[in-house]
């Protein structure tokens, strides 16, 4: 079943935007920067579901922002919480496994869990501790991604 069913309601009700991936210092923390720059005047953070917590953004992720023009300062990586899943209008994760991670956790909160990678079909993998070509490549799949939901929920 598609989990659209919440999204029949106008855009303007997805004020608090939350990503989540695993550590909270590659993908989620590009997701959120990229949206925060395309969203104004919505609330975009990002989370870890096994955090390495307090840990800055991982370098070679940060070079991607910095390289096309987004902010990658101060990011302090942080667990997941139920307080956030509570505040959050609209979940966006990287892969499948991570939705049904927080479905199983949070079951009230499963309406508004999508994948990042939702319009396109698309798991975006984790580029931790991989090359350089692997953090390009998952980059523009986040900034893609990205672009569909700011299409779909508007700035």
């Amino acid at each position: 079943m598609d989990q659209l069913f919440f999204f029949h309601g106008s855009p303007e009700i997805f004020k608090n935007i939350l990503v989540v991936c695993v550590g909270n210092i590659c993908r989620s923390p590009t997701a959120e920067r990229i949206l925060r720059q395309k969203l104004s005047g919505k609330f975009i953070s990002s989370a870890g579901l096994g955090a390495l917590k307090n840990k800055g953004i991982d370098p070679s992720a940060a070079a991607m922002l910095i390289e096309n023009k987004y902010d990658a300062a101060d990011h302090s990586a942080r667990q997941i919480s139920s307080s956030m899943l509570v505040e959050a209008d609209l979940v966006l994760v990287m892969e499948k496994a991570h939705q049904q991670s927080l479905m199983d956790r949070y079951p009230a909160h499963s309406g508004k869990v999508m994948l990042l990678g939702h319009w396109s079909g698309q798991e975006i993998d984790d580029p931790y501790r991989k090359s350089d070509e692997a953090f390009r490549f998952i980059f523009e799949q986040i900034e893609e991604s990205c672009s569909e939901w700011v299409t779909r929920i508007g700035g």
